[in-house]
């Protein structure tokens, strides 16, 4: 197995790592996968330079841009999700939650409604 088809299996594992992630919405994970498939894509794009891609590797790297280009909408899914979410738990925010004193009121000091 070239180093090309080993770097092709690291990326194709780290997809599906990525995919877990996001089903199991733990944000550890979530994160620490992400790194990991950050870095996998790095030693792609840098093997995919420096090498010609052998025969049949051009398909597997049209699927794994593939599965990138869904994993992106799906990440932007779930941002979009946690921030209606969090939006809905608090009240939104108008400046900085501390901020200087106006006269005798003292510093402004985020509070929860109720």
């Amino acid at each position: 197995m070239s180093s090309l088809d080993d770097t092709l299996s690291a990326i194709e594992t780290q997809l599906l790592d990525m995919q877990a992630a996001l089903l199991s919405s733990d944000p550890q994970s979530l994160e620490q996968t992400a790194g990991e498939l950050r870095q996998a894509a790095t030693t792609l794009a840098q093997a995919l330079a420096s090498n010609l891609v052998p025969p049949g590797a051009g398909e597997r790297v049209q699927a794994i841009a593939q599965q990138l280009g869904l994993l992106r909408n799906q990440l932007a899914r779930v941002l979009a999700l946690t921030e209606r979410q969090a939006a809905s738990l608090l009240p939104p925010m108008q400046g900085v939650t501390y901020g200087p004193s106006t006269g005798a009121q003292g510093p402004r000091i985020y509070r929860a409604p109720g």
